[in-house]
C-alpha cells in the first residue's frame, strides 16, 4: 500500500441482498475512478464473493475473514436466524476487525451495515482511523439504537445520511451534532447500464392495450401491498384499462395471491419474483406506485423518475418528500389514507400530456443527484 495515499476500508456485511450492496459497489468504483485513494473491502463470511466481478478488482483490495465461512451457506432467513447471524458476525469478527485496523491503520473506516461491532471497537480502543457511519435509509430509532448512537457519537467522525429529512431527525433527537452530519444521495444510477437494460426485449401481453401501475420491492409488511391491492380494486371499477404489476419476493407473497383471488382481480394483477432488470418493466409501465409504511432511500422511485414515468408514493419517512416536493415531481398521499390515495391517483390520471411531461422532466432532472459522480464529489469533501 502506497504510504502517500489515503486508505479507505469499508465494513458492510450483509445476510440478504439489499440496496446497500449496489451502493457500496458504485461508491467504491467511483472513488477508484475519480481519485487515487486506496480502497479496501472487508469480506466477513464470503458475502461479497459473488460480487467481486462488479468491482474494479485491480484497485479494490478484498480482506477475507476466515472464521465464519459456514455462514455463507447457512439459512439466515426469518427473524430468529437473522438475529443469530448478526450475533455470530459480532462475536467472531470482533478480533479480526480489531487486528485489521491496528495492523493496516486506515485513514477512514466507512461503516454501512451491522454497525454495532465497529462502533463498539472504536468506543473501547483508540485509533488514528476516522470512523464514518454511512446510513443508506431511514432507520427506526428505537430506544436501544438511539442510546447506542448517543453513547458512541463522540467516536464518530462523520455521519452520512441520504436526506435532509433524516438529518433533521438526528438533530431533533440530539443524537449527532450539525457538524457531524453530511447529506449525500445514494450513488444509484449507472446511466450507461440503465440505457442498455431498459432496451432489453420484453414480450409480455400483460402490457397490451392497458395502462400499467408498477410497484417494486420485497413482498413484506413494510411495502404495504395489501393496501395497494385493495385500493387498486376500487380503481378498476372506474378505470377499466388499468392493470397492476408487483415485482419482488418475500414472505407475504402467498397472502397477496389469496387477496387478489378474493377480490376477483386475477386478470388485472400480476406478481413477478425478484427481477435483476427492472428497467425493461419500468419502460413499459405508465405509473410507479409505492405504498410503503417506511422506506430506505426509495431507489425504485429514483429509477422510475429517471425512466420517465409519473410517481405516486406514500409520505412515509424517507427522502421522497424532498424529492417530490409539493407535487412538483410526482404525488405524495397521506400514508394509509385510502381516500387521499384515490383522489391523488384521479388527479394524476386526469393530467393532460403537457402537465405530465413537466412533472416527468422536473423529476428526471432531480435524479442527477443520484449518480456515482455527484455522490463522489460530496464524499470527497468528507474525506478531505
Amino acid at each position: 500500500m502506497s504510504a502517500d495515499k489515503k486508505s479507505i476500508f469499508v465494513w458492510s456485511p450483509f445476510i440478504s441482498k439489499v440496496g446497500t450492496v449496489q451502493n457500496v459497489i458504485n461508491s467504491l468504483n467511483s472513488i477508484n475512478k475519480y481519485s487515487n485513494l486506496n480502497t479496501n473491502l472487508i469480506n466477513v463470511f464470503g458475502e461479497w464473493d459473488n460480487y467481486k466481478a462488479l468491482f474494479s478488482l485491480d484497485k479494490v483490495l478484498i480482506h477475507n475473514f476466515k472464521f465464519l465461512q459456514f455462514l455463507k451457506s447457512w439459512d439466515k432467513t426469518g427473524f430468529l436466524k437473522s438475529r443469530l447471524s448478526y450475533l455470530l458476525i459480532f462475536l467472531f469478527s470482533f478480533f479480526p476487525l480489531l487486528n485489521l485496523i491496528k495492523k493496516k491503520k486506515p485513514d477512514f473506516l466507512i461503516v454501512h451495515l451491522i454497525s454495532s461491532l465497529p462502533l463498539t471497537i472504536f468506543y473501547l480502543f483508540k485509533f488514528r482511523t476516522k470512523l464514518i457511519l454511512h446510513l443508506a435509509g431511514h432507520p427506526k430509532l428505537n430506544f436501544i439504537r438511539k442510546t447506542m448512537w448517543k453513547i458512541f457519537s463522540k467516536k464518530i467522525y462523520k455521519v452520512i445520511c441520504p436526506s435532509e429529512e433524516l438529518k433533521r431527525v438526528f438533530l431533533d433527537n440530539n443524537i449527532f451534532n450539525e457538524g457531524q452530519i453530511k447529506v449525500i444521495e445514494d450513488p444509484h444510477l449507472i446511466i450507461g447500464d440503465i440505457y442498455k437494460l431498459k432496451n432489453h426485449e420484453l414480450n409480455d401481453n400483460f402490457f397490451h392495450e392497458s395502462k400499467v401501475l408498477i410497484a417494486i420491492g420485497r413482498m413484506t409488511k413494510q411495502k404495504n401491498y395489501s393496501f395497494l391491492i385493495k385500493n387498486f380494486k376500487k380503481l378498476t371499477s372506474k378505470y377499466k384499462d388499468l392493470k397492476l404489476l408487483i415485482i419482488g419476493s418475500g414472505e407475504e407473497k402467498d397472502d397477496l395471491k389469496n387477496l387478489i383471488k378474493e377480490l376477483d382481480i386475477l386478470e388485472k394483477v400480476k406478481l413477478i419474483d425478484y427481477e435483476l432488470n427492472i428497467y425493461k418493466y419500468l419502460k413499459k409501465s405508465d405509473y410507479y406506485i409505492s405504498t410503503s409504511t417506511w422506506e430506505g432511500s426509495s431507489l425504485a422511485m429514483i429509477d422510475a423518475a429517471y425512466i420517465g414515468i409519473p410517481i405516486l408514493c406514500s409520505d412515509c419517512p424517507s427522502g421522497r418528500k424532498e424529492f417530490i416536493g409539493e407535487n412538483e415531481r410526482g404525488f405524495l398521499y397521506r400514508q394509509n389514507d385510502s381516500e387521499n390515495f384515490l383522489n391523488l391517483f384521479d388527479k394524476m390520471y386526469a393530467l393532460d400530456t403537457n402537465e405530465i411531461k413537466k412533472i416527468i422532466i422536473r423529476a428526471k432532472k432531480k435524479t442527477k443527484k443520484f449518480t456515482p459522480f455527484k455522490s463522489f464529489l460530496k464524499l470527497n469533501k468528507v474525506l478531505n
